[in-house]
């Protein structure tokens, strides 16, 4: 019986996380997206950075930004990373995916599948959720 009673206490631990609350998702979410962000940038910065001075739109290094929640801004418990504006965008996307006249080098896609990036992500996100499933079984 003792089997039975650890199992039952721990799925009263974590039945509260099958319906994990939005504003618990989009902490979990924005852990990984804070990390992701830091690596995009790096990233940008290492292979676009360029010398020319745009006095209106800057670099695309420093415009990457994490945004909790949909593209639109609603809070739906995820997160996102990319440029904070269309221009930066539109030219990241043109060096990622290529054109006629310019190589694709496919950073973005690289870093997304990158194994490390997406271990340091996921610790980042875990680290949140251990801490949810902690005092989940401590109020229990």
């Amino acid at each position: 019986m003792e089997l039975d009673d650890e199992i039952n206490k721990w799925y009263k631990s974590v039945e509260s996380l099958v319906n994990i609350p939005t504003e618990e998702k989009a902490a979990i979410t924005a852990a990984g997206a804070k990390v992701f962000e830091e690596k995009l940038t790096n990233e940008t910065s290492s292979k676009h950075r360029s010398s020319h001075k745009d006095k209106v739109y800057g670099h695309a290094a420093d415009h990457v930004t994490m945004q909790s929640g949909d593209v639109d801004g609603t809070k739906i418990g995820v997160a996102s990373v990319g440029w904070d504006n269309s221009y930066h965008a539109m030219n990241m996307q043109r060096l990622n995916d290529g054109t006629k006249k310019i190589k694709a080098d496919h950073f973005v896609e690289n870093l997304r599948k990158n194994e490390a990036v997406i271990g340091e992500v996921t610790a980042a996100e875990a680290a949140i959720y251990v801490a949810k499933v902690k005092k989940a079984e401590a109020d229990s």
